[in-house]
Order: C-alpha cells, then sequence, then structure tokens
C-alpha cells in the first residue's frame, strides 16, 4: 500500500468511527492580532494546528498580562475575563460545598461543567463537588492561559460541557527568577506578601532540561466592615400588598446578641436584655414585618426602634484567612534524537479561616432554648413577672456574638494537593512511512488530595444543658440541672445568657464545639450504604468536628497524530487518536463524637422532651427540630462517604483542509472529532463535534461549530450526603409562612449523564488598513438536557403535599406542630438549562513616537460577553431566565452573578523600561432578582452599573540583575458596591451586596519586584 493511499485509508476509519461522522473541531484563539504563526497543539483539540485555522472560538492570555489585570491570585485575574460568571473565590462560596478557593465557572452553568487543564491534564479536584483550585498551580510557570468558550467534551471528556480553560507551562524556562510583593487596602486592612522563584537549566549537553519553581502567599482577613462606610445594613422588609421594601439598618426583631423574650399572651414577650442583664421594651418600629420574636421578623431603625445588626455587629468574613505555598519540578531528557521522556511534580498546600454564620443561634433557625421559672440566673424582676403571672417558662431568641457563645466559633480548612506525572513525547522519523512526522504521546499522572475541613461550632445538648440553670439544694451553687440528676452530662457548666457578655469563659467554653480528648473508635457509617463497607474509625476528639477528605486520581492516556495525506491542493488532512483510562475514588470520613458513626439516617444525639435518655439526665426544654436532627453541633451536617469512579474513553479527530485560494474562498477547512465514553454506573456515550472556519480574504474569516457534549455526575453527585439550611413554605399549612428548615443533598449513584448540544458562529476580522488591529465575535448557545440537577426543598415539600409519596420520605416533620424541619433533596436528570449569548475581543498594538527617550508603543485589548438567555426549568415547572440577576434570590438566598453584559478592557504605554497599565471593567446595571414569589413585588428590581478602573506602572532597571519593580492599585477609586439587598430569615440579618460580583474590599495597593539573573 502506498503511503498516500495508507493515509487516506486511515482517515477513513477515524471518520467513521464517530457517530454519523459529525465529531469535535480543533479549538481556536480569538486573533490577537500577533503576526507571529507557530503550528501548536491548541486547547481543545489533539491536532497540530494554527489557532488562526481553528473555528472555536478561544482566548489566550499571557502571564503577564494575567500579573497586570491582578497581581494577587491567580483566580483574581483569570476571573476578570467577562466568559467566567460565579466563580468560586476567596470573597464568594459556600464553605460546606466549595471546591476549594480558586474554581472557574465559565458562563454561570457551574465550576462542575468547565474543565480546568495543567497543560492539557486534568488535575485532581480538593473534594467531592468537582472543579480545580488553580491557586494551586505554580503560578511562575504558567506561560498563557487558554479557555475555549464552548464544549469540548469530544476533545477532553466530561466536565467541559461549558468549555475549557487550559494552564500553558513554561517547560523550556531557562535561568533564575525571584520575585516577591506586598499589598493592604487603604483600610490598613487586607494584607498580603508573597515571595517566588523559579530556575531552569539545560544538562546533558543540552540533552535535557530541568526546572524547579516555588511560592508562599499570605494574606489576613478582613472581619469587619469597619472604615466602609458603604455599609449600612441594607435589606428587605415586607411591607403591604407583600412588596417588599428597600431600607437601610434592617435589623432583626426575633433575636438579639443579649436575648429577647418570645412569650405571646404574656406581659414577658418582647422584653430584651442589655449587656449588664437589665431589661429594655424592644421597641417596634414604622417599618417592620413580622411579629416581635419571631426568626422572620425584621424592622428598619434609621427612625427609631430597636435591634442588633447580628451580621456586622458579628464577626462578617468579607476574606478569609488565607495561606498557601506550592513547589513544582520538571525535568525532560533526549533519550534519542526524537524521542523524549519527562516527570512532572506539583505539591501545593492551601489554608483558610472564616467564621460561622451566624456564631451559634438560638433564632429558632431552627434551634430554639427554653428558660424555665426558677433559672438561677434570671433577673429579679423577670422573675417576679414570672411568679406573679404564673409562667412556667418562654422562650429566648439570642444570637451569637464576639463577646458571647459565638466568638469562636471558626471554619477552616486546609488542603494539600500532590500530583506526579511521567510520559513521553516521541516524533516519529521512518523516512517518509506511513507516519512519518507523527506525534506519538503518552502519559501516566497520579493525583493525590487530603482536606481537612475543622468545624467549631455551637454544642446543642450542652447549651440545652448549660441554659437550664438551677441552685444545688445542697449547696447553694449555681449548677446544671442535669447535675442533680441520675445521669448527669459530664462536666456541665451553667451559662447565663441574660445579657451580651454575661456568660462565663467557663460556660462558653462548655457550649462551643466537641469535648475534646475523649478517644472514640467506632463502625462506619456512609451516606447511601450504611455500614458497608464494614470500617472502623479510631481518633482522639479535638474542639472542631473534623471531616477528612481524601481523593486519588489515576489518569493514563495514549495519543499519536499527523498527516494522513496531502489532501486535495488545499493542504494537508490531519488526524488524531487516543484513548484514556481514568479513575478517581473519594473517601470522607467525620470525626463527630455526637454521632460517632455517622449515622445521617437515624442518628439522633439530642434526645427528644420526655424520653427516657432526657428524663434520666435531667434535661428540658429540648427543640424538636434538633431532636430530630442527626448532628449535634449546629449547622454541621456532613457525611461519610465512599466511592469510586471509572472511565474509559476513545477519541479521533480530524482537520480536512477542503479549498484554498480560490475566489472569496481563501481557505475553508472543515474540522470533525469523536469521542466514545464508559462512565460507572451510565454506561456508554458519545459525544462528537463538527467544525467549519471559512478564510473569506485575507484578514475576514468566519468559523462555527455544532458538538454533543456529555457530563457524568462527580462524586458529590453519586455518593454525597451533605447538610444545609434553608426556608420553605408549607402548602399543608399556608398560615405557618415561612419556615426555617435543615436541609441535605443526596447523592444518586444511578444519575445519568447529562447531554449538551452547543452551536457557535462567529467572524474574525484583521483589516490591513490598521496593522496590529484584530476583532472578532462570537455567538454561541449550550442546551443542556436531563441535566443533574436537584428538585429544591421547596419543590420537594410542595410535590410531597400534591401526592408524589416517593418523596415525602424526604420531609421529616415536627411530632408536635407537623410543620417541616428537614428536608432531602436528591440528584436526578430533571433541569433543562438554556445559555446563550455573545463575546467580543478587540486588539490594537502599535509603535508610536510621542514623548521619544526609548522603543515607545500602545497596546490595547478589549474582552466583552452579552448576556442573552441563562435559563433553568424543572421538570413541571415554569422556565425562569436568570439573565441580568446580579442580586440575592430573595425565596432562598442564592446569589446570582449574572449581569447582561460586561467587559474588560486594557491599555498599555511602554517607553522604554517602563511600561503603564490602565484597566477597566465594567458591569452592566441589573436586576435584584428574575423570579419573584408569586403574589410578591419589589420596591426596586434595579442594580446600578459599576466601573471599577486599576493601575499598574512597571520599571525594569539594572542592580544586582535585571530588575522590574511595580506598583498596582486596584479600584483605584474606592468604587462602593451596589446595594443588593437580601434580609436571611435563617441567619436573621441582612446581606447587602453580593460578593460573587462586586468588591466589598474597596481600593487596595500592592508593590513588588522581580529579578532575573
Amino acid at each position: 500500500m502506498s503511503r498516500g493511499n495508507g493515509r487516506t485509508l486511515l482517515m477513513a476509519l477515524m471518520v467513521a468511527a464517530s457517530p454519523a461522522a459529525i465529531a469535535h473541531a480543533a479549538d481556536a484563539p480569538k486573533a490577537d492580532g500577533s503576526a507571529n504563526v507557530q503550528e501548536v497543539v491548541v486547547t481543545g483539540s489533539h491536532l497540530r494546528q494554527t489557532g488562526v485555522n481553528s473555528p472555536v472560538p478561544l482566548t489566550v492570555v499571557n502571564a503577564t498580562q494575567l500579573k497586570e489585570m491582578a497581581p494577587t491570585t491567580l483566580v483574581e485575574g483569570i476571573t476578570q475575563l467577562p466568559e467566567f460568571y460565579g466563580s468560586q473565590t476567596p470573597q464568594s462560596g459556600n464553605w460546606f460545598t466549595r471546591a476549594g478557593y480558586g474554581d472557574l465557572n465559565i458562563r454561570g452553568l457551574g465550576v462542575n461543567r468547565t474543565l480546568t487543564l495543567l497543560d492539557g491534564r486534568r488535575v485532581i479536584s480538593q473534594n467531592a463537588f468537582g472543579g480545580v483550585d488553580i491557586d494551586m498551580f505554580p503560578q511562575e510557570m504558567i506561560k498563557s492561559v487558554e479557555t475555549v468558550t464552548g464544549g469540548a467534551s469530544a476533545a477532553y471528556g466530561t466536565d467541559a460541557v461549558a468549555g475549557v480553560v487550559n494552564f500553558i507551562l513554561d517547560t523550556k524556562f531557562t535561568g533564575l527568577k525571584l520575585s516577591g510583593q506586598g499589598g493592604e487596602t487603604t483600610r490598613g486592612d487586607g494584607g498580603d506578601w508573597e515571595v517566588s522563584g523559579a530556575f531552569g537549566t539545560d544538562f546533558a549537553g543540552g540533552r535535557g532540561h530541568v526546572l524547579v519553581s516555588g511560592e508562599m502567599f499570605k494574606q489576613e482577613g478582613v472581619f469587619s466592615y469597619k472604615g466602609r462606610d458603604w455599609y449600612q445594613a441594607w435589606g428587605t422588609i415586607v411591607g403591604p400588598n407583600n412588596e417588599l421594601l428597600i431600607r437601610p439598618n434592617v435589623v432583626s426583631t426575633g433575636s438579639t446578641f443579649g436575648g429577647l423574650i418570645y412569650a405571646p399572651g404574656t406581659p414577658l414577650n418582647g422584653l430584651a436584655f442589655n449587656p449588664n442583664g437589665s431589661t429594655y421594651q424592644f421597641q417596634a418600629s414604622s417599618v417592620a414585618s413580622g411579629a416581635i420574636g419571631t426568626s422572620a421578623g425584621r424592622q428598619s431603625i434609621t427612625n427609631g426602634g430597636s435591634g442588633d445588626d447580628l451580621g456586622g455587629g458579628s464577626i462578617p468574613t468579607l476574606d478569609p484567612d488565607l495561606s498557601r505555598y506550592s513547589a513544582f519540578a520538571y525535568a525532560d531528557y533526549d533519550l534519542a534524537p526524537n524521542f523524549n521522556v519527562y516527570v512532572q511534580g506539583l505539591h501545593g498546600v492551601e489554608s483558610t479561616l472564616a467564621y460561622n454564620t451566624p456564631e451559634g443561634s438560638l433564632q429558632g433557625s431552627p434551634t430554639a432554648v427554653t428558660i424555665f421559672s426558677g433559672n438561677a440566673f434570671l433577673p429579679a424582676n423577670v422573675q417576679q413577672i414570672m411568679t406573679a403571672n404564673n409562667i412556667a417558662s418562654f422562650t429566648l431568641r439570642e444570637t451569637g456574638s464576639p463577646q458571647g457563645f459565638g466568638g469562636a466559633d471558626t471554619l477552616r480548612d486546609t488542603s494539600v494537593m500532590n500530583s506526579a506525572t511521567a510520559g513521553f513525547k516521541w516524533n516519529i522519523q521512518d523516512g517518509g512511512g506511513l507516519f512519518n512526522d507523527w506525534n506519538v504521546n503518552g502519559y501516566y499522572q497520579y493525583g493525590h488530595s487530603t482536606r481537612r475541613m475543622y468545624q467549631i461550632g455551637l454544642n446543642l445538648l450542652h447549651m440545652f444543658a448549660a441554659a437550664d440553670a438551677v441552685k444545688d439544694p445542697a449547696t447553694g451553687n449555681i449548677v446544671c440541672r442535669t447535675s442533680l440528676s441520675a445521669n448527669p452530662l459530664p462536666g456541665c457548666v451553667p451559662i447565663d445568657l441574660f445579657g451580651n457578655g454575661a456568660a462565663s469563659p467557663a460556660a462558653i467554653s462548655y457550649v462551643t464545639g466537641e469535648t475534646p480528648g475523649v478517644s472514640i473508635t467506632t463502625p462506619v457509617y456512609f451516606a447511601g450504604t450504611g455500614y458497608s463497607p464494614a470500617r472502623t474509625l479510631s481518633y482522639v476528639s479535638q474542639v472542631a468536628k473534623v471531616n477528612i477528605t481524601t481523593m486519588n486520581q489515576h489518569v493514563a492516556e495514549l495519543s499519536l497524530d499527523g498527516e494522513v495525506f496531502d489532501g486535495w491542493g488545499a493542504g494537508p488532512v490531519t488526524a488524531a487518536f487516543g484513548g484514556t483510562f481514568r479513575r478517581e475514588s473519594i473517601l470522607q470520613l467525620v470525626e463527630d463524637p455526637t454521632n460517632p458513626p455517622g449515622d445521617q439516617t437515624n442518628g439522633r444525639p439530642i434526645p427528644c422532651n420526655g424520653s427516657a435518655a432526657a428524663v434520666a439526665s435531667g434535661l428540658r426544654g429540648l427543640s424538636p427540630p434538633d431532636c430530630a436532627n442527626t448532628v449535634g453541633i449546629q449547622y454541621s451536617k456532613v457525611s461519610n462517604i465512599i466511592g469510586a469512579l471509572e472511565t474509559k474513553e476513545v477519541y479521533g479527530e480530524t482537520g480536512i483542509p477542503l479549498i484554498a485560494n480560490a475566489p472569496f474562498m481563501k481557505m475553508v477547512k472543515l474540522d470533525l472529532a469523536g469521542r466514545w465514553a464508559d462512565y460507572t454506573g451510565s454506561g456508554g456515550i458519545w459525544a462528537y463535534k463538527a467544525g467549519a472556519s471559512w478564510d473569506v480574504i485575507d484578514g475576514l474569516r468566519l468559523r462555527g461549530t455544532y458538538s454533543r457534549d456529555v457530563r457524568a455526575a462527580n462524586l458529590s453527585e453519586r455518593f454525597d450526603k451533605t447538610g444545609g439550611a434553608g426556608t420553605v413554605t408549607d402548602p399543608l399549612h399556608p398560615s405557618a409562612g415561612v419556615i426555617n428548615i435543615t436541609t441535605f443533598s443526596g447523592g444518586n449513584p444511578t444519575v445519568k449523564p447529562e447531554k449538551a448540544d452547543t452551536f457557535t458562529a462567529g467572524a474574525v476580522l484583521q483589516p490591513g488598513f490598521l496593522p496590529g488591529s484584530s476583532f472578532s465575535v462570537d455567538w454561541y448557545r449550550i442546551k443542556i438536557n436531563g441535566a443533574i440537577g436537584q428538585l429544591g426543598a421547596q419543590n420537594v415539600v410542595n410535590q410531597c403535599a400534591a401526592g408524589a409519596t416517593a418523596l415525602c420520605s424526604l420531609v421529616t416533620r415536627d411530632v408536635n406542630t407537623d410543620l417541616p424541619i428537614l428536608v432531602g433533596n436528591v440528584y436526578v436528570n430533571i433541569n433543562e438549562s438554556l445559555v446563550r449569548g455573545v463575546d467580543f475581543e478587540a486588539n490594537y498594538t502599535r509603535d508610536i513616537r510621542l514623548f521619544g527617550g526609548g522603543p515607545e508603543s500602545v497596546s490595547g485589548r478589549f474582552f466583552g460577553s452579552y448576556l442573552i438567555e441563562n435559563s433553568q426549568q424543572l421538570n413541571g415547572a415554569a422556565k425562569i431566565d436568570r439573565a441580568g440577576q446580579v442580586g440575592i434570590q430573595q425565596s432562598d438566598g442564592v446569589p446570582y452573578a449574572l449581569p447582561r453584559f460586561k467587559f474588560t478592557a486594557g491599555l498599555t504605554y511602554s517607553n522604554g523600561p517602563f511600561s503603564a497599565y490602565v484597566q477597566g471593567r465594567f458591569i452592566s446595571s441589573g436586576t435584584l432578582e428574575n423570579a419573584a414569589v408569586a403574589g410578591t413585588t419589589i420596591e426596586s428590581n434595579h442594580v446600578r452599573p459599576i466601573f471599577y478602573p486599576d493601575l499598574t506602572l512597571r520599571y525594569r532597571l539594572k542592580i544586582v540583575a535585571n530588575t522590574e519593580i511595580f506598583g498596582t492599585i486596584t479600584n483605584l477609586f474606592d468604587v462602593d458596591p451596589p446595594v443588593t439587598p437580601y434580609y436571611s430569615t435563617f441567619s436573621d440579618y441582612s446581606l447587602q451586596t453580593n460578593p460573587s460580583v462586586y468588591d466589598v474590599l474597596g481600593r487596595r495597593f500592592v508593590v513588588g519586584a522581580t529579578l532575573r539573573f
């Protein structure tokens, strides 16, 4: 067989192997105005080709530009690109359900639908929720970042529904580079510093190359609104006709830091406690909603009224304490002129500390504490009223404060990630044979991550025991009532709850966290499988409840690519083939002495009132919702998890030039690709893609793609069972209004892969009359069918009430009130999601003569994105389009980060050793919410637009080495975040703005220097 015929047959077999011969097109960067064209493998494809000839839009940003966009963390820089919506950063995301502190989210479809690669290879996640923390990457070694803004499952497999972000490493770096920087906000807080170094050199006469790098970063958290006068506790109040009024200084009428009595129909109702324990009558304001002492009650105290700002007055986490360090090593060696082997290792550690919100709650959401007549700490005037009116007990609404039982309620975690890679690169030279000049690449990679999460929260059983303080009839000392029982709780210290700061340090210590120093050995109860597989956990308890998540990842891939034959005169036909095996496993173990096995089905750490255990221990006043729950530390429902997923994949791609150098057809090219994957629990499924690019004339190219993308459920969606909190209304008891509940999200081992259809169409213009410029526009449409998601707690309650008996097993009701207190929310294939929009990019570079003194140039770059639609539809529910929503959803407290239009634009002026970079970031006006609760309106459903300017100055000089000094001012004019008010009935305080979208720190400075030897 001739070489040409053999390649033709090879190509035909590959195309036929893809379903309906429709497959994945290669990914193309948006034109950047560069005249330098290289043959490379572009992100989103395994073909060797130039980015300018590929049909898929792809944004390329080099490392220098990323540093100018944001000099502190990698995620802060990359998420300034408009295609990212709602990425997880240190300022945003839920501590329990975040994947990390640098997880990317393309199109707002979720971090689990954005595939993040390091040099074209997957990286292990830090927990079950998917996503990759990019701040663990070796930042000194990153050369550029490429972002595919369309589906790429056919090229890279699952998780690439929204797109792919590939961090390209500079594995040819030579020399020594040392860097250091530091900064803080203009309020004198949020201080940070970073030091890093990189070294690379050849060895063995140039046949080998080795490089190492390391970096350390530390950031002081911001835990106060001090100096930020924009914060005025703006929130919402339910006004007449269910209109949500937007007002400043909205505080709780349901709880205070010192304690508020809820005893309807008695003279005690509405009495509140000053810090010294004296009482005052809680005053209602003229702008209020909800009865005093109820969990949803709040009022604006701008013009009078009582109340504490339970959010701003506690320890709000605007930015957590954060520290990280990483080490990276790489070496390659040419065993033969065309055969290179390499090894790579990455080690990263990241630690954070934040505070619980709320910091211990006796607000009735769901925990409530009962104070009985005769309580030894009761002020005399309160006891007199109880005695005179024969009042046996009352409910005390109180929130933990820094001076009270909430100051130690912290959330911290430490993640350790290790990754090792070994591979080879072989360029076949067989003297013109069938595979001459083909590349063969193979690698094996092992990843291991451990995340330890430490939560210190309110110990509910201890609080119930400590709050019931009585005098010991034998000694006259104040003791816990349980201490006088047949089965006392060991070490109980009575607590004085009447006044902020009234509790003793010993009492606060007793009601906070676990009992340390207890040796525990227990069988382990796993979510979904119970006590199977059999496993024993042994540990010594700490004050914190500890959640240890260990993950392992094995990836092996073999690929080859090259020219199949010379084509039909338009250029060579290229092809790529490959196969991948991946195994990911998780083991999550929770050290919780209040529920040692971690039995989130039957475990009940808190006994119920009147039970034999409660009577024997002298316990009373136990909160019914808590006795129905499975955790003893407030807001800490986390399950033991064990599970593994395996994926086997084969793929093929081809690039086929069809026409070249014809009138209005300078180049027409077709790209096809297909991937077959076998996922654990799902079976086989195809992903495929077809794309075309058409160079009409010099400087004008049209491009378009269609792809079928797939995503299999991640480890959390299959095996997890994590708790949380929320609110619902109950169709069976509509008069109950908003009800605070505990929720848990359940994994589903049988959930099927979701399927997405993605279309893109665009144009690239490089006009000859404006040298150094390029412009691109790309339209996209991504529709996900059978998306993996949850019904939501409210839908579970609604459908159970409507007769869906299978869902009623997920709803636990209070035995006395029949109101829901615990609602489960399992993953199923229920959602349909649709995202449509348009991306814009413009680039311009030009040498100029303006001031003289050295080579002068000016360059600019504009990235913009317009979101047409971002909608979701649950089975049996109306479609909801979230496009334009930048506020916090009033019904459930979910923050949305989906502005209609946003852009980032930068202008650089260079003159010899000096350069100045000015950047502007714009977020268009938007709405607070797009899906109001039926019958509810918002006084003003408008959020103003925002523009943030930044400035970076750089200067190069020769000292002991080539030195560059720089300074950056972020948020140059200290622009305040717009008001996006929400009142959390769960936490009982106002959330004024949305940190998922807006800057809450304000103006900050960074100065630093880099030395190159």
